[in-house]
């Protein structure tokens, strides 16, 4: 059995570069597809396409954990499996980027996204010297923010370049990604519980705050960002 530390690093078989590679790229797809299996078999076939729906929303901007778990919780689903579900896909999208980054660089769409992470990861770096320091813990922390822009894909993006060892960035991937999952959800379930809020209303409310986020920094890099480029020219 190889070492957690190699295998994180993608050194899965050391016989076929090739075999290799597949393994890298299938295996994360392979474990959602088992994710989604487990779900089939343990819940009635509207609960599984309720999940199943979050889990593909969850990929797409601006849903994110602090919308879809208190959604999920507010359409029946057990708080505890759908902070469980959102936390499995940061850990395996942690893989697949940790595996196949200098793949996904060269693609089209995607690689100029993880460039302008990158550059964010930078300044990110310049501007909170302690993550650096910190190391796993402070990755962990970064993670665990509820902001825009600071879920697993940033968060492996940035540890590679703090040049942290995969296995600690693999670590505080998913201590970071669990803690604020968890934290939301039982908050929310609380909430829902305790004090017979409609979480319906909290997600509108989360979504408006991201939406009025998103258009003010559109128009401030819109507008502000070329003025002071202008400037600077």
């Amino acid at each position: 059995m190889r070492p957690l530390g190699c295998t994180l690093s993608g050194g899965l078989v050391f016989f076929s570069p090739v075999i290799n590679r597949v393994l890298r790229l299938s295996i994360p797809f392979l474990l959602g597809i088992g994710m989604l299996l487990v779900y089939y078999s343990m819940y009635d076939y509207n609960t599984y396409l309720e999940l199943a729906s979050l889990s593909f929303l969850y990929f797409i901007p601006p849903a994110g954990k602090e919308s879809l778990i208190p959604a999920a919780i507010a359409m029946g689903i057990p708080w505890v499996t759908i902070c469980a579900t959102l936390t499995f896909i940061d850990i395996i999208s942690c893989l697949f980027m940790l595996w196949n980054f200098e793949i996904l660089v060269l693609i089209p769409f995607i690689g100029p996204r993880l460039i302008r992470l990158m550059r964010r990861g930078r300044d990110v770096l310049s501007k909170h010297a302690w993550l650096e320091r910190l190391y796993l813990v402070g990755l962990a922390v970064f993670v665990f923010l509820p902001l825009q822009g600071t879920g697993a894909v940033s968060g492996t993006v940035l540890g590679k370049m703090a040049g942290m060892p995969p296995i600690e960035i693999f670590c505080a991937i998913s201590i970071g990604s669990a803690l604020h999952s968890f934290v939301i959800g039982l908050s929310a379930y609380a909430l829902n519980k305790y004090l017979g809020l409609n979480l319906w209303y909290l997600v509108a409310f989360i979504l408006g705050i991201i939406i009025v986020i998103s258009i003010v920094s559109f128009l401030w890099y819109r507008y502000v960002g070329i003025d002071c480029q202008t400037d600077q020219s």
